[in-house]
């Protein structure tokens, strides 16, 4: 180009075009790349984490219909502290219950989508029977059988001397009680869930507490493992809390019993009421005892088979007075799914309404029933032995000795 002439315009129009056009193809190359390579990836993740979550969770893959659980554990509802022997010295120690709660594996259908809170569908309402059998023997003769009835489970308690057995009955009917060893601490694992959510209905009552209130389940950790909403369900997962009382009697989830406590207003606020009840042991506090292998233990979250039976009792006449207040809980007590050795003494047709405890590292069992028998009455076995089957042969056995005893009251040839 010479000097003092300038380039032509049509020119540098073209090249820059065809610069742009260049420019915008490798863009668009480029882009694809990138989300080629992403989508690889993304395939990639899924597959390990899908293969990642079979390993984890067999048993919930696939499960178009339903879900199979199993449950062990139900935390603590107060921090405890550990226990140990020594062998010359006793010293006191403490150690944290972590209680485990016998259920059958519920089956139900779970849309892991939708995080609204499903509605709950209340059973037919239970009604205790409104008139009972007089029994067919004199008062006198009752009070003699009353004595055998002590002493045969007496006799079967120091039958077992390498067991702690616990043993308290009240008749609702007549005001009849006895005890045995019945004023021990124990250790209620998840039967404790009976007096908190006697203190919850008593709240909602009051207008400080509503089933219907709506509870976001956050994800956060579930100390145990007896969680059905914890093992199963995503954070976000909502639930009316009339669902989270049911399966914390129903189903002893932990998650679900420590909710119903917090809207309780905590463990301080549940033991202030409760102690108006009865509060011979006071959970809250340190109590001192001797386990079935003669360890000395100290810990809070104990309580005794007198107090649980009183809370039971308290129950039975509180909804006989004010049925509104605590129909609900007798519903979840009386159709709970798990199965009470008590019904292997009065029989398949005599409702027991319960709930069960279960803690496998102390090895205690605990079972606390309201009975419709021929007569209504408070039946509670506590016992600490090897295994949970041995447990529940005694507290089929001992609640064998009172089916008899009830039974011989109405014999039809006693005179």
């Amino acid at each position: 180009m010479r000097r003092g002439q300038y380039p032509n315009p049509t020119f540098l129009n073209k090249a820059e075009g065809i610069r742009k056009k260049r420019h915008t193809k490798l863009v668009i190359a480029v882009t694809v790349l990138v989300l080629v390579a992403l989508f690889v990836l993304l395939i990639r993740t899924g597959a390990r984490l899908e293969k990642q979550y079979e390993q984890e969770y067999p048993d919930l893959v696939g499960a178009a219909t339903a879900v199979t659980t199993e449950h062990t554990e139900l935390p603590p509802l107060t921090p405890l502290e550990p226990t140990e022997t020594q062998a010359t010295v006793p010293t006191e120690t403490e150690e944290a219950l972590v209680p485990i709660i016998y259920t059958e594996p519920p089956v139900e259908t779970i849309d892991f989508t939708d995080l609204s809170a499903d509605p709950f569908e209340e059973p037919e309402p239970f009604y205790f029977r409104t008139s009972y059998p007089l029994q067919t023997i004199s008062h006198e003769q009752r009070d003699v059988l009353l004595d055998v009835l002590k002493q045969n489970v007496l006799d079967y308690i120091n039958s077992n001397p390498g067991e702690r057995i616990c043993f308290r009955y009240i008749n609702l009917d007549t005001g009849e009680t006895l005890g045995l060893n019945d004023l021990e601490p124990i250790v209620p694992a998840g039967a404790f869930a009976l007096p908190i959510e006697l203190t919850y209905w008593h709240r909602v009552d009051m207008g400080f507490a509503s089933p219907q209130y709506v509870i976001t389940y956050d994800g956060t950790p579930v100390p145990g493992s007896s969680s059905i909403i914890a093992s199963l369900y995503p954070p976000g997962k909502m639930f009316y809390l009339r669902t989270l009382v049911n399966l914390a009697i129903t189903d002893n989830d932990d998650y679900a019993l420590n909710v119903v406590l917090d809207r309780s207003g905590g463990i301080e606020t549940v033991w202030n009421y409760l102690s108006t009840i009865s509060g011979y042991i006071n959970y809250t506090e340190n109590a001192i005892y001797t386990d079935y292998q003669g360890s000395l233990m100290r810990g809070t979250g104990r309580t005794s088979c007198y107090d649980m039976a009183a809370y039971a009792e308290f129950l039975y006449y509180g909804y006989l007075s004010q049925p509104d207040v605590y129909q609900s809980l007798i519903n979840d007590l009386a159709y709970n799914p798990i199965r009470s050795p008590f019904m292997t003494s009065f029989g398949e047709d005599v409702p027991v309404l319960h709930v069960m405890g279960r803690n496998e590292t102390f090895h205690a069992y605990t079972d606390v029933a309201i009975i419709d028998a021929s007569e209504p009455i408070v039946l509670i076995v506590y016992c600490e032995c090897a295994s949970f089957d041995r447990a529940l042969t005694i507290e089929a056995d001992i609640s064998g000795h009172v089916a008899n005893f009830l039974n011989a009251c109405h014999a039809s040839d006693s005179t």
